[in-house]
């Protein structure tokens, strides 16, 4: 007689358990590993967790902004809840200090939660791509699949590549030309999750993890983690940036920056519906909100690249129709989307040139000739916003109170640090990234390399911005410098666009020469010159 209490063998087989890794990708529409492997869930019967760590350490060591931090700390709440009620998935959030304990955090969690399939999006950094690698050693030991997507780019790095010997390009022009030609002949895909039919209240309980100095699983408890590792982010923050406010800071980031991926949405569809169309002359005008603000929304993926490219196609086609031949169409518009391939660009460039990530010039030949300087009162002057140059000071004042800066106004300010002071570009690019909320590596580092002439198709070295002339050109009446500099705005603006009569103005005898501000640190035009010689010199 059968024994009826004895289980099948099918009863003894375990469902199949999938873990999401969330890293820069903290949303659930067009995901590309999400979307994999819910797919994958979904065919295979499998449960599904979702896991995120903080890694304070780690990140300050990588010189992440403190508006950063908070902007995933307020991003992750609102991703927890997202995830549930769409997709019934229930996120686990996670502090360890480094990569290295995540490797040991995600080791562990498999184990214990017999999860057979680890995926994640790619990141193209040097120490996430060896962490990467670790990881999948140590689960390949265990027969666990870890797979990575490509997501961070509109077309993934190695696709495009010239036409005669398959290598990366290194000038942007013919880059952006192949790029948007194979954007047009193709189809882009949207990456779309399916609701996880399998979870249940096992895959909702919280993992303790001996790898973790804390962690949470409610919303209540993501809220209530994620604000201390703020707090304790800021406290240990660098204390020769005491000339910051950051509590100032966080403040103006959470006004101009709401998170989550609804508002980044709402704001690429304000930005497309009205603002883009007018791009080409607005994006060089500060005082003007003209730019698109997306970036920091992109930087942790609270929405992807192709999201963005996509309704920037979908504007033009309302525009002009779709004729075939968007790349024609509407100016302002096309310059955007450039700014996306810029974007991909630089992650590309990355990826086939890892060390500029060990702080190595693109163009290693010219930056080891340059007696680059490292004068730490001109470089104090320069990140406090007191080097006597208007337009620069206001811009490195603004960075410093909202976390933000105009993309013409990191041109300008890298330019007069990298050749008006000739002091090495790594410490501008550490400090930008130690401010920006949408600080990332590749277009950061690709920026100042840019400005420095080091760079893959970077400024020609005799090109040198003037600051006098470009706050002239792009800040006539001032209003942008008397916003950032009241004790200004008594000065009219053709004395402050005028290098010689600023001086004058403002030493001993001028008519301004009470005011609290210096005079320029440098003549501008002496400084060109030394500049020019020193990158001439063989």
């Amino acid at each position: 007689m059968a024994n009826n209490d004895k289980k099948s063998d099918t009863d003894n087989v375990r469902a199949p358990h999938y873990l999401m890794w969330f890293r820069r990708d903290l949303r659930i529409h067009d995901n590309t590993a999400l979307a994999a492997l819910c797919e994958q869930a979904h065919d295979n019967d499998a449960s599904v967790t979702a896991v995120y760590f903080y890694t304070p350490k780690q990140w300050h060591t990588h010189d992440m902004s403190l508006t950063q931090v908070d902007h995933i700390a307020r991003t992750l709440p609102i991703l927890a809840h997202s995830l549930k009620e769409t997709l019934n998935i229930t996120l686990q959030v996670y502090v360890c200090a480094q990569f290295d304990d995540s490797i040991d955090a995600i080791t562990e969690l498999c184990e214990q939660q017999h999860i057979s399939c680890v995926m994640a999006n790619h990141e193209y950094e040097g120490r996430e791509i060896d962490r990467d690698k670790a990881l999948t050693e140590h689960l390949g030991k265990q027969n666990i699949k870890f797979i990575r997507h490509h997501d961070q780019c509109i077309l993934p790095p190695q696709s495009i590549t010239t036409n005669d010997n398959d290598t990366m390009y290194k000038v942007f022009s013919p880059f952006y030309k192949k790029w948007r030609h194979t954007l047009e002949v193709s189809q882009l895909e949207n990456h779309d999750a399916v609701r996880v039919k399998n979870n249940n209240k096992a895959t909702d309980a919280l993992i303790e993890l001996k790898s973790v100095s804390n962690s949470a699983s409610t919303l209540k408890d993501i809220e209530k983690l994620s604000h201390q590792v703020v707090k304790d982010y800021q406290a240990s923050l660098d204390e020769n940036y005491q000339h910051i406010d950051y509590d100032t800071q966080l403040e103006q980031a959470r006004e101009h920056y709401p998170a989550g991926e609804d508002a980044a949405c709402k704001r690429l569809t304000q930005f497309t519906g009205d603002d883009i169309n007018d791009y080409n002359v607005s994006r060089d005008k500060p005082i003007l909100q003209g730019t698109s603000h997306m970036s920091a929304y992109l930087t942790i993926g609270s929405i992807s690249p192709r999201a963005c490219y996509l309704q920037a196609v979908q504007a033009q086609e309302e525009l002009h129709g779709n004729d075939g031949d968007n790349a024609s169409g509407n100016e302002d518009i096309n310059r955007w989307i450039s700014e996306l391939a810029w974007r991909d660009f630089y992650r590309h460039v990355l990826t086939v040139k890892p060390e500029l990530i060990r702080h190595k010039a693109y163009k290693e030949e010219t930056d080891i000739k340059i007696n680059w300087s490292y004068n730490e009162e001109d470089f104090e002057a320069w990140y406090t916003g007191k080097t006597g140059v208007p337009l620069v000071d206001a811009a490195i004042r603004s960075l410093n109170t909202n976390g933000f800066m105009h993309n013409r106004l990191r041109m300008v300010t890298a330019m007069f640090l990298t050749k008006d002071l000739l002091i090495d570009w790594r410490w501008g690019e550490r400090y930008f990234m130690s401010q920006l909320i949408d600080g990332d590596f590749a277009s950061n580092n690709g920026g100042w390399q840019w400005s420095a002439s080091t760079g893959t198709d970077s400024a020609p070295y005799f090109r040198i911005m003037n600051p006098f002339s470009q706050a002239k050109s792009h800040d006539s009446k001032a209003l942008f410098i008397k916003t950032w500099l009241p004790e200004l705005k008594d000065i009219p603006a053709s004395i402050l666009h005028d290098e010689n009569k600023l001086r004058k103005a403002l030493t001993k005898g001028g008519d301004f020469a009470n005011i609290d501000y210096p005079a320029p640190m440098v003549n501008h035009k002496e400084a060109r010159q030394l500049a020019i010689a020193e990158f001439k010199k063989e």
